[in-house]
């Protein structure tokens, strides 16, 4: 996404109110003493004096009809450093006040580059060209271009937030997401130092740049930066389902299993949102062997009026899932059975069926097992055990078992979980 900037009437404002507060002086005609006279007054001909009258008018009367022909005028007759830097400054006022940034692009630098320029006003001249021209520069697309000159614009002073922004949007064009994010995050620095709370749409920019640089630990702080600002179901399922996508995007693609680990997180932390999340939550879980969580997934949605009672498909899968769960009986035989297994296979698989049934503490103990006697999906079952220690309150456990999933895309859901950990009263 693109933020619209601010950039251009930005430096309108600052020139106006701030650069260009005093006309200046000339040096009067046939003045007798001489001694009384500004030493800083321009020197200007006579030429040049009459063909600024009707300008100076033009310009104070805010004429602009008028004031354009008689600076044209005035132009053709300027000859010294003192009458140029004159007319020019009279030419911003005019495009000051009918807007015309691409003007002042070619006015400024006359200013910028006048030996009468006064010390106090050069920055401020500098300052606003380089913001005007990387402002254009941006609005054509010419992203190189819009970066070297707001680059210039903050180095000449320049730190409103929306410089930050323009960055953050070249960078972004130009393969840079690292130098992105740290400009998004340089404005929202800046915006919070003033006390006000920056929009929600900087950090939906900045986090899928963040998580495609790799960097998950940095994706989940952003998350959580996020939510503390704006602490709504829909902001934190958002996060969630982008992170997802990304994922899926990068060629590290969910697998069903991760899938239905991403659907139990927004189903602890109460954001599914509709019967298609219920029902393929459900259908997953059904398929993948688990039938107890099917079912209760769809009674909570039921009960949740999500699932409308006339559904057939619901109907389909919660009668299968219903069936499969009576048929599969007790599990506690399977306790035995994986605590006698030359490997941790049938501990993990035992583990699973605990976890989606509802009975954490076997799942936990279960998970235990299979680490213990090895021959499993590591990242997969610490994950998995981190899930029903989450289930039983038991936080500082499960954040640690969460930073034991290290390959991708696990380690991405078990970031999620980890934000899930400290999650604020969802709005």
């Amino acid at each position: 996404m693109t933020f619209v900037s601010k950039l251009a009437l930005t430096a309108m404002l600052a020139l106006g109110s701030t650069a260009l507060v005093s006309t200046p002086a000339l040096a009067q005609k046939d003045k007798k003493d001489a001694s009384k006279e500004d030493p800083n007054a321009l020197k200007v001909g006579d030429a040049f004096r009459k063909a600024a009258a009707p300008a100076v008018e033009a310009v104070q009367a805010k004429n602009w009809a008028a004031a354009t022909p008689a600076l044209d005028a005035l132009d053709q007759v300027a000859q010294n450093d003192d009458e140029k830097y004159y007319a020019a400054y009279l030419r911003t006022r005019v495009q000051i006040g009918q807007n015309d940034m691409a003007g002042l692009t070619k006015t400024l630098p006359v200013l910028i580059a006048s030996p009468r320029t006064p010390a106090n006003e050069l920055p401020i001249y500098k300052r606003q060209y380089y913001t005007i021209v990387g402002n254009q520069a941006l609005a054509d697309k010419k992203y190189a271009e819009a970066i070297d000159g707001l680059t210039k614009a903050r180095e000449a002073g320049n730190n409103d937030f929306d410089i930050s922004i323009g960055l953050a949007n070249a960078y972004a064009q130009t393969g840079k997401p690292n130098e992105s994010v740290a400009e998004v995050d340089r404005a929202i620095q800046t915006v919070k130092a003033t006390g006000q709370k920056p929009p929600v749409a900087w950090y939906q920019f900045a986090i899928p740049r963040v998580y495609a640089t790799g960097n998950r630990a940095a994706t989940a702080e952003w998350m959580k930066k996020m939510i503390a600002d704006y602490p709504t179901k829909q902001n934190w399922r958002w996060g969630v389902l982008v992170m997802r996508g990304s994922a899926d995007q990068s060629g590290g693609r969910l697998t069903s299993a991760q899938r239905i680990d991403l659907y139990r997180l927004l189903r602890t932390t109460k954001v599914l949102a509709d019967q298609n999340d219920y029902l393929d939550y459900a259908e997953s879980v059904n398929a993948a062997g688990l039938p107890w969580e099917a079912v209760a997934v769809i009674e909570e949605g039921r009960a949740a009026g999500k699932l409308p009672a006339g559904n057939a498909d619901i109907a389909r899968v919660y009668t299968s899932a219903q069936t499969k769960s009576k048929a599969e009986g007790s599990l506690t035989p399977l306790v035995k059975q994986s605590q006698a297994a030359a490997n941790g296979k049938m501990a993990a698989q035992t583990g699973d069926a605990f976890l989606a049934s509802g009975d954490y503490t076997k799942a936990v103990e279960m998970y235990d097992v299979a680490l213990q006697k090895g021959g499993v999906a590591t990242d997969e079952v610490n994950l998995h055990r981190s899930i029903a220690l989450y289930n039983l309150g038991r936080k500082d456990e499960a954040r640690t078992g969460f930073g034991q999933v290290k390959a991708a895309p696990a380690v991405d859901l078990a970031a999620l979980w980890t934000v899930a950990l400290d999650l604020p009263t969802l709005s």
